[in-house]
């Protein structure tokens, strides 16, 4: 898992790619703290070079969920695409997330 976050107006666009998986699960921590001190307004999270998440790296963005409801933060997933948004849309993170 290789990710970025940069600070936009309002909000964060963050870039997460590569494989989603247990082994990288060492790093949502880091990822959640850098995550949480942006601002709250908007979190769009761009998906198109993530290859692969698995059941732990679907437990990130459960956590992305709850942090960014509990702060009024409107969250847009963007370019998800073959195994990665398969595995989305089979949890039903669509009810959770806007897709684009």
């Amino acid at each position: 898992m290789e990710y970025s976050i940069k600070t936009v107006s309002g909000g964060a666009d963050i870039t997460i790619k590569g494989r989603l998986t247990f082994a990288a699960a060492d790093v949502f921590p880091k990822f959640l703290a850098e995550l949480d001190k942006k601002e709250k307004g908007h979190w769009d999270i761009r998906l198109g070079e993530l290859d692969f998440v698995d059941s732990t790296g679907m437990s990130l963005f459960v956590h992305i969920y709850d942090s960014a409801n509990a702060a009024g933060t409107k969250v847009v997933i963007h370019g998800a695409k073959g195994p990665a948004r398969e595995a989305m849309e089979r949890a039903a993170f669509q009810t959770l997330f806007e897709f684009r």
